[in-house]
């Protein structure tokens, strides 16, 4: 076990937060405001593994959804992991214990830009607690504990149909000396997009595209093919976030213009190879909404996903987790 007989700064939390709650055998106790979808996943992932008892203290906000700071799915699936869940909306403070020799406290949320453990860090700055100051901050945990909420299902749906109905838009920072416009085309797009979010559906596509491929340029015309499996269920005006596998990125944002069709010939009109064309042969036409270099496109583990998540071709995205996606090739993660 990590033991806090070390103690000192932290500014990357990341690494030493999930070996901590990853050897803990009695308890994990975290206190967060915002919980990111892929960090949400990493930890009931080592929830489901252990033999802990878990505890995560966080503030259900429909702001926080909607920015893509407070994944849903996220929480469910803490949840689904037997990970006890309360709410307090006045909470603040990010506290980190597992059994009784670890604690971190700082400025850093459950996210993967506040653990410093993806590509786009927030600059925070944590405190490994020493030993003698531990049962005072199990103690501080039990009380906020006490006050809040447990989380229920209904809370949930409630604060995602609320999230739903707000605006949102992507942050941008003053621009660097006064000169220059922040206000980039990724921007004005991602804000574009968030605008409409909230009455469609969302959805995370995959498409056989490696690291030149993903770059081809997304049109008014383009489109998606889908596995003979069945038809899916995309509607006009619907939000895809294109994940190119062998890149293991998402880049691009199309937007669904027309009704999806069975329709191998068109495919092999447009050079799709017959084997192809036979086992994805249903045609839905898109058009380019948002798109970045899949070098900066965002990993699938940020959102909460893994490749076999995605094996039927698919998924439906929660607003939070394409609201994340948007800040991130924007370049406002």
């Amino acid at each position: 076990m990590t033991d806090s007989g070390m103690t000192g700064l932290v500014p990357s939390a990341g690494l030493v937060l999930m070996q901590a709650a990853t050897e803990a055998r009695q308890q994990v106790r975290l206190a967060s405001p915002y919980i990111s979808a892929g960090v949400a996943h990493e930890l009931a992932g080592i929830a489901k593994d252990g033999s802990a008892n878990w505890s995560i203290l966080t503030s259900l906000d429909a702001a926080a959804v909607a920015h893509g700071s407070l994944s849903i799915q996220g929480l469910r699936a803490l949840r689904d992991a037997s990970v006890e869940l309360r709410t307090a909306s006045n909470l603040h403070a990010k506290l980190f214990l597992c059994d009784p020799v670890f604690g971190l406290v700082g400025s850093a949320n459950l996210t993967h830009a506040g653990l410093g453990s993806g590509q786009r860090a927030n600059l925070e700055l944590g405190f490994l607690l020493p030993r003698t100051t531990l049962g005072a901050a199990a103690d501080q945990f039990a009380s906020w504990w006490a006050k809040s909420d447990p989380v229920t299902e209904q809370m949930l749906a409630a604060t995602e149909e609320a999230a739903a109905k707000l605006p949102a838009s992507v942050p941008v920072p003053a621009p660097s000396n006064g000169a220059g416009n922040p206000i980039t085309a990724e921007v004005e797009a991602a804000n574009a997009l968030l605008a409409e979010a909230g009455g469609v559906a969302l959805w995370v596509k995959a498409l056989y595209r490696d690291a030149v491929t993903a770059d081809d340029p997304w049109r008014s015309d383009s489109f998606v093919n889908s596995s003979k499996k069945g038809k899916p269920s995309f509607a006009v005006g619907d939000l895809l976030l294109i994940y190119a596998k062998a890149a293991g990125r998402c880049n691009a944002v199309v937007q669904v213009a027309g009704s999806t069709r069975h329709d191998v010939p068109f495919l092999l009109a447009q050079g799709v190879p017959q084997a192809s064309a036979d086992r994805w042969p249903w045609v839905t036409p898109v058009s380019g909404r948002l798109q970045v270099p899949v070098a900066t496109g965002v990993p699938l583990s940020a959102l909460g996903f893994t490749g076999l998540s995605l094996q039927g071709g698919h998924k439906r995205l929660g607003l939070s987790e394409f609201a994340a996606a948007l800040r991130y090739l924007s370049g406002r993660p």
